[in-house]
């Protein structure tokens, strides 16, 4: 597997730098639709190429007035082309869907990206403080999603052919103290102690 995943001096000079890491090492410059935008947080690093979508009505009215790029959509049926995008953001999302339409936003993903492209997918492991958060519905491991990539994927649903793994990495649990973060972030990179967060880079093929 290429390793396409920013280093940890890499991810610790961008936060020094006050510059979004995730941004700067995959997105900069790039066609990219951030799926689940909520108020266009991500989308504001980049108005003029990152596009959005969300569930909901009031956000992407606010966002189209400011002159963002968004769309009320779903992850069942995106508004977009084949291959109409070069990044696909996405996180902190999935987890706030049933399997159903979590499935369909993966495969959605892949039929908006080119070939090459890459979905960035982000959402927290399971632990006790997964579940202090009501709307989450589910947790995707990033093993469960790399599972569905198989020839066979051994569920009651066909796995996702188009996708390869390009990269996963950790971060750490959040702390307000910032040495005690710094410590979390460099521990959940390096090993599997207070992981909290993962990022999981897929490839279409």
């Amino acid at each position: 597997m290429k390793r396409e995943i920013p280093g940890f001096f890499y991810i610790l000079k961008s936060r020094l730098a006050g510059r979004n890491f995730l941004y700067e090492f995959y997105f900069k410059g790039k066609k990219t639709l951030d799926i689940g935008c909520g108020e266009g947080e991500f989308m504001k690093l980049g108005k003029d190429h990152i596009s959005g979508v969300d569930v909901n009505t009031r956000v992407i009215e606010r966002l189209t007035n400011e002159g963002f790029q968004a769309r009320l959509s779903s992850g069942i049926a995106m508004p977009y082309g084949d291959g109409e995008f070069d990044m696909a953001h996405c996180h902190n999302v999935i987890e706030h869907m049933d399997v159903g339409v979590a499935l369909s936003m993966l495969r959605e993903s892949a039929r908006i990206l080119k070939k090459g492209g890459k979905l960035v997918l982000s959402s927290e492991v399971m632990t006790k403080k997964f579940w202090h958060t009501f709307g989450h519905v589910k947790p995707y491991p990033p093993q469960a999603v790399i599972k569905l990539l198989r020839p066979d994927s051994r569920e009651e649903f066909e796995g996702l052919a188009d996708f390869e793994v390009a990269g996963l990495f950790y971060f750490g649990d959040f702390f307000k103290n910032k040495f005690a973060y710094l410590v979390s972030v460099f521990l959940g990179y390096y090993t599997p102690i207070l992981r909290r967060e993962y990022f999981l880079v897929l490839r279409k093929k």
